[in-house]
């Protein structure tokens, strides 16, 4: 069995320990999720609400999966009532993906459950303290920005 070097990089424990802290939230959030929706499937509702209305590709773009997957995501949306979707004017074969008032609730929701289990975390760290580490991990998000969505891709990053 081979170990890993003791001299591993500060760059690549932080990262390793952000997926650990990804995927702890991940598993909160799907507890609380309705049945119908995917953890995947909120984070798109997320960008719609926070981003605005997108088309199909620059979804898929941002979520770094092919045009047809993100079209089949937009279909069980579209079905659960939480995405409507438009022609755009300018292109009539692409469609604009905006979040309906159901989404938002669904989405205002489900954020609105997941606040207790915020609690521990609130009180071990304090308002200020994770205001700082909000600020840092936004500028995790941009640096990695370029390189994980290739330097043309960085629409991820203006997320908000």
């Amino acid at each position: 069995m081979n170990d890993l070097p003791t001299n591993l990089s500060v760059t690549y424990r932080a990262l390793r320990l952000m997926r650990v802290i990804s995927e702890n939230a991940k598993r909160a959030l799907d507890i609380h999720l309705p049945s119908t929706l995917t953890s995947r499937q909120f984070e798109v509702l997320n960008r719609l609400y926070f981003v605005g209305e997108q088309t199909v590709s620059e979804l898929a773009i941002a979520f770094q999966v092919s045009a047809p997957s993100m079209s089949q995501m937009i279909a069980r949306l579209r079905e659960g009532g939480v995405i409507e979707t438009s022609r755009k004017s300018q292109d009539a074969r692409a469609k604009l993906v905006r979040i309906t008032e159901y989404g938002k609730g669904v989405l205002n929701f489900t954020t609105q459950s997941l606040q207790p289990s915020f609690a521990p975390v609130e009180e071990a760290l304090g308002e200020l303290r994770l205001q700082h580490l909000l600020q840092e991990l936004e500028a995790v998000h941009r640096a990695l920005g370029g390189v994980a969505l290739g330097a043309n891709n960085k629409d991820l990053i203006n997320e908000g």
